[in-house]
């Protein structure tokens, strides 16, 4: 398997190579953006440093991508770029690292790779509040004032159902009562983010309203 590392600091690119160079796998360390467009024509993973991700949009990769940094680093990244990749927060034990993105494959005995699924739609699923805008996937969805409102709504409360009552008083006030205008919003929000991306973001939980779930209710 080949590894494009894109690690700014000399040594520690130089240690993930040498600890991949003993585990059997082919890395190649990369330095600039050029060079990372160059490597994904072979790479089958990649290790990105958070600091080039703090410096604007990278390449579309299309295989499995880990970025790399201090907790620091990784809160000034965006977090609708951030919700597209497997993030790991250095420091960490180098066999920690290993055993976090690949498993032992028990008749070859070599590793593969093994990155962690995000199990709730949820872990895709970034607000921004200041500017009221919605990532799926780092993808911008657009969203009206109501929408944004409602499933900003759901979102602060996920893993928890979400009354219609509640979102009646908190999203529209006196002007939806009487109206099924809760339904019409959720139905507006599922077709902007659950059928587009072909996931159940907001369930219906019967005699409660609706929920987006976390991973402990899935």
């Amino acid at each position: 398997m080949n590894v494009m590392i894109a690690v700014k600091n000399e040594l520690f690119a130089r240690m993930l190579s040498l600890e991949f160079t003993e585990r059997g796998f082919t890395p190649s360390v990369v330095r600039t953006k050029n060079e990372m467009e160059l490597a994904l024509r072979t790479a089958h993973l990649a290790l990105i440093d958070a600091a080039y991700l703090s410096e604007g949009p990278l390449p579309h990769f299309p295989f499995e991508t880990v970025v790399l940094g201090y907790a620091d680093e990784l809160a000034r990244i965006p977090i609708e770029e951030l919700t597209r990749y497997y993030a790991l927060t250095r420091p960490f034990a180098i066999d920690e690292f290993f055993n976090s993105i690949f498993e032992p494959d028990d008749k070859t005995r070599r590793l593969t790779l093994h990155i962690p699924k995000k199990k709730s739609p949820a872990e895709f699923l970034a607000l921004d509040e200041k500017n009221r805008a919605v990532y799926f996937k780092g993808k911008k969805v657009e969203l009206t004032k109501k929408e944004f409102a409602l499933i900003a709504l759901l979102y602060a409360n996920r893993g928890t159902p979400v009354s219609r009552a509640e979102a009646m008083q908190c999203v529209f006030g006196e002007s939806g009562e009487g109206t099924n205008v809760v339904d019409v919003y959720i139905n507006y929000l599922r077709t902007k983010i659950d059928h587009p991306f072909g996931v159940r973001l907001i369930r219906t939980v019967r005699g409660k309203g609706y929920m987006i779930p976390s991973e402990e209710n899935l």
